[in-house]
C-alpha cells in the first residue's frame, strides 16, 4: 500500500511537471491580445501560446491600441492614438 501511494505521488508530480510550460516555452502572457497580421487577432492561451481569436469583417483591418492593450477592427487608414 505504501509503495502504491509513493508511486501515485511520483506519477502525479511528473504529470504536473509535463503539463506546465517551461518559461522558455511560453510565447506570451496569458490573457493578452495581438493582431495577427491585418485580418484578425489572437489571444494568449493559459498555456502561453497564441491562438486564433477572431477575424475582422470585410473592409476592415486589425489595429492594436496600446493603452487598452486591445485589438480593434477599423477601416484602413484609421489612426489609433
Amino acid at each position: 500500500m505504501k509503495f502504491t501511494n509513493i508511486l501515485f505521488a511520483l506519477v502525479t508530480c511528473l504529470t504536473a511537471a509535463k503539463a506546465a510550460p517551461m518559461d522558455d516555452e511560453v510565447e506570451c502572457d496569458p490573457g493578452t491580445y495581438q493582431c495577427s497580421g491585418t485580418t484578425g487577432w489572437e489571444v494568449c492561451s493559459t498555456s502561453g501560446v497564441w491562438v486564433d481569436a477572431g477575424d475582422c469583417p470585410p473592409g476592415t483591418v486589425c489595429k492594436f491600441f496600446k493603452r487598452s492593450k486591445s485589438p480593434y477592427c477599423v477601416p484602413p487608414g484609421f489612426k489609433i492614438y
